[in-house]
């Protein structure tokens, strides 16, 4: 058990703290949370265990308080931590006195370091291209430096979740899951606000190709409502029948409305065809228009009109 390989009294460790009075006496207060951590992690409370040895260390700092520090990291799940603790445990123990108890926690460490790096998650951040000035990069919350790009670093098991900015660039944002023992890319890819919201470049054409639609679409239905009232106002003159029942030619002659009925009929089917036609044509020019980050604007006013002697459609507006 790892205890007992810390089992030798901390007075052992040597003094790092101005607190003491005797170089190789810790503090007092270290001792007896170190202790008192000891019999919590032995009788199972690991919450206050590890509480106590986190408050010890920053009384002392020991070799033997973090490898305890370690083990309640990795009991936690927080595999990065207890890594880096075993690490810096190694670190910290160059200074321990006494080279059996040195060997000791040497090899507790060690032991601890070749158990958790097959686990340890790892992800690497990184930016697609050059990094543009004033980028800064956050991971989980805090600031990663621009140096440390590219580099793979220990994460805990668990969403990680990357964000970039910089002026002139939209936010980027990103949450991956990184599985113990895998390790994850990310790259950052920064697009200018221009090319956020520019979208595509539609070409005049095709703005031109769907107004002109809309007008023929808009004229065909103004010429169908005028055919529709034509032969409302002969069915209600000859009864329903243009053919039989209309009065005389002296009282009503139909030759008018009937040409006025077949030139709508026909101007209703022409500019129909010619309306889906050119709204073909502007959907076409949409779809495969280029994608650019000057965003373009167009604005089209449309009205129809309908007379006594004919109807059809205006078109105006900027592109």
């Amino acid at each position: 058990m790892l205890a007992a390989c810390l089992v030798a009294p901390l007075v052992l460790a040597p003094v790092r703290t101005a607190q003491a009075q005797n170089a190789s006496v810790p503090d007092p207060a270290a001792a007896a949370l170190f202790q008192a951590g000891r019999d919590l992690l032995d009788r199972g409370n690991w919450k206050e265990g590890c509480a106590k040895f986190e408050a010890s260390m920053i009384l002392y700092p020991a070799a033997s308080t973090l490898l305890n520090m370690a083990r309640c990291y990795e009991h936690e799940g927080k595999l990065a931590l207890a890594w880096s603790a075993y690490q810096r445990a190694l670190v910290l123990n160059r200074e321990t006195q006494g080279q059996e108890r040195k060997r000791a926690l040497e090899d507790v460490a060690r032991k601890g370091l070749a158990k958790i790096e097959p686990r340890l998650p790892r992800i690497k951040i990184a930016v697609s291209g050059s990094a543009p000035p004033g980028l800064r990069i956050t991971h989980n919350g805090k600031d990663v430096p621009v140096a440390m790009l590219g580099t793979i670093l220990p994460v805990d098991p668990g969403p990680q979740s990357i964000s970039a900015d910089a002026p002139g660039y939209e936010p980027f944002t990103q949450t991956v899951e990184v599985a113990e023992g895998k390790v994850v890319d990310v790259a950052i890819a920064l697009r200018t606000d221009a090319e956020a919201a520019g979208g595509r470049r539609i070409p005049i054409w095709a703005w031109a190709a769907g107004g002109a639609g809309v007008v023929l679409l808009a004229g065909a239905a103004a010429f169908r409502i005028d055919q529709a009232y034509v032969e409302g106002k002969q069915s209600g003159i000859c009864g329903g029948d243009v053919t039989k029942h209309c009065p005389s030619q002296a009282a009503y002659d139909p030759a008018d409305d009937n040409s006025r009925k077949n030139r709508d009929n026909a101007l209703f089917i022409g500019l129909g065809m010619g309306g889906v036609a050119a709204l073909s044509a502007a959907v076409v020019g949409f779809v495969t228009a280029p994608k650019t980050g000057v965003p373009r604007t167009a604005k089209l006013t449309t009205w129809p009109w309908v007379g006594p002697d004919g109807a059809g459609a205006g078109i105006g507006g900027r592109f």
